[in-house]
């Protein structure tokens, strides 16, 4: 599948504003700052430990080997994202969106997966996923499972 929009790319200070905006988003319970939309950005490799992007719009982002462990991405839209060979440990994914997202060979150990959307995501060689895991996530016939599973 040819992807027909070219990626964004970002500066560092630029992500960073984006990242302070977001927390002041929601240390004010949404009444100054502004959520993140990081929307088709290129962020390969990109080190976000521990980041809070509760409800942040990560939708198509290339984040291939992107750092997110125990970042906090409940509610946030990934749908379509590249998350090949993230390291997603210990992260916060509840009813995030990551309908059609690539997470092969991406880290699972212990990342919380309640109610997170998998429909045509490609789990294929993902690391630490538990039949726990999927069954708390929200799969069908179209997710892609490591074949351990």
């Amino acid at each position: 599948m040819k992807n027909e929009t070219a990626l964004r790319e970002i500066s560092k200070d630029d992500l960073k504003k984006i990242l302070t905006e977001h927390s002041l988003w929601l240390g004010s319970g949404k009444a100054e700052g502004q959520s993140a939309n990081l929307e088709g950005y290129n962020l390969r490799g990109v080190v976000l430990l521990g980041a809070n992007l509760k409800g942040a719009n990560l939708k198509g982002a290339y984040l291939y080997g992107a750092y997110l462990k125990n970042a906090n991405l409940e509610q946030a839209n990934l749908a379509g994202a590249n998350l090949r060979g993230a390291n997603l440990r210990w992260s916060n994914l509840k009813k995030a969106d990551l309908s059609q997202a690539n997470l092969v060979r991406a880290d699972l150990h212990e990342s919380q997966l309640e109610d997170t959307n998998l429909a045509g995501a490609n789990l294929h060689m993902s690391d630490g996923l538990t039949q726990q895991q999927v069954d708390l996530a929200l799969a069908n016939e179209t997710t892609k499972l490591p074949d351990s599973l």
